[in-house]
């Protein structure tokens, strides 16, 4: 009897399992889904030259060339992260299957600094000390990496500003990690003259403070007063030269509207133009899905090419085409580029970029 009535009650749990989940199909197809197209669909192929050499991914596969080749050497094989580029351009930090690398662009520089792992790592391994896998900058010269060394704790979300921080300094050259500076609760930092290093700390009252490091004491630079630029320089008396580079966040935000992309959207008849310095190249339907109306052409991803003629456009959420395209400004034509193509760009405070800082650190703008 005992194993009849257990029997009886796995069919019936079955059966609420069974009709629940064609309720919940039921319920969701009720829902439009519609997807987001490229219009006239219609991609060639071209070679495109750029006006110097880059680095890119293609995959899990890390490149340098002036071109977007699927055959070039592969200069480092995992699951690419967090990448910047050094100021002079000839190598590239770049986080791969919980590793900090640092990769020459000829082959020959290839340097394990750390293995490093993430402060939004969940559940957090209490106690246990690691590298962040984000927020590692270079020196203008190139010649040095400096990253931030942490541990885990018990925290009320992120950890951007922990006390268990250290700033470690890693020399490209020997291959050797010096600590820098401890406690150093920022993550956002960056350089000037000499030795000298800016970051930003959070207050008792909230706001941030940003204080300066010269190589052996700490003071403040300006009030704590938010998002308001600081006038008057950096360091008070002497006129400073800030170094800093920038995400790929930064870019997307800042460098692309400076060069003219725009996503112009016309609701009236639910169309989607990109348009690049006032003329428009590609056109996108709206789609339709569970959070509304939806174009699938992305910002995040997207990029000019050294030189400004191609623009590498991130379209992997397109229902007709998922992936990236690679457009020629000058001509208007377009091609298809091998899945997950993505392009790694200098940008920093010498670059063409306009910047401002605040009590919160550099920011671009």
């Amino acid at each position: 009897m005992k194993m009849a009535r257990f029997l009886k009650g796995l069919v019936v749990g079955a059966g609420v399992i069974i009709l629940a989940l064609v309720g919940w199909v039921a319920y969701w197809s009720h829902f439009p889904n519609t997807p987001s197209n490229v219009l006239d669909f219609h991609p060639s192929v071209f070679q495109a030259k750029a006006d110097a050499r880059f680095f890119y991914s293609i995959g899990n596969e890390l490149k340098n060339d002036v071109y977007l080749d699927p055959n070039a050497p592969t200069l480092l094989h995992g699951s690419i992260g967090n990448c910047l580029v050094s100021p002079d351009g000839t190598a590239i930090a770049v986080v791969a299957d919980g590793l900090l690398t640092v990769v020459g662009r000829d082959g020959r520089l290839l340097r394990h600094v750390a293995h490093v792992d993430s402060i939004y790592r969940e559940p957090k391994p209490i106690g246990q000390k690691f590298y962040r896998d984000d927020d590692f900058q270079w020196t203008r010269d190139s010649k040095s990496l400096y990253l931030i060394r942490d541990e885990y704790y018990e925290s009320r979300g992120s950890q951007l500003f922990s006390d268990k921080g250290e700033l470690w300094r890693y020399d490209v050259q020997t291959g050797s990690l010096r600590l820098v500076l401890s406690p150093f609760p920022a993550y956002n930092y960056f350089f000037g003259q000499g030795s000298g290093i800016y970051f930003s700390v959070p207050t008792n009252t909230g706001n941030l403070q940003l204080r300066y490091f010269d190589g052996k004491d700490i003071g403040d630079v300006g009030p704590p007063d938010g998002n308001e630029t600081l006038e008057g320089g950096l360091s008070g008396t002497v006129v400073d030269s800030p170094f800093f580079s920038f995400s790929n966040i930064d870019y997307e935000q800042a460098v692309l509207p400076a060069k003219g992309i725009v996503f112009a959207d016309a609701q009236s008849i639910r169309l989607l133009r990109l348009v690049i310095k006032n003329k428009p190249y590609l056109t996108f339907t709206e789609g339709e899905g569970l959070k509304g109306p939806y174009y699938c052409p992305e910002m995040l991803g997207s990029a000019f090419l050294p030189g400004d003629r191609y623009f590498l456009l991130n379209a992997r959420l397109c229902g007709n085409y998922s992936g990236q395209l690679l457009i020629d400004t000058e001509t208007g034509r377009y091609e298809r580029l091998p899945s997950d193509t993505r392009v790694y760009l200098i940008l920093n405070t010498d670059s063409d970029l306009h910047y401002r800082i605040t009590s919160g650190g550099i920011v671009a703008r």
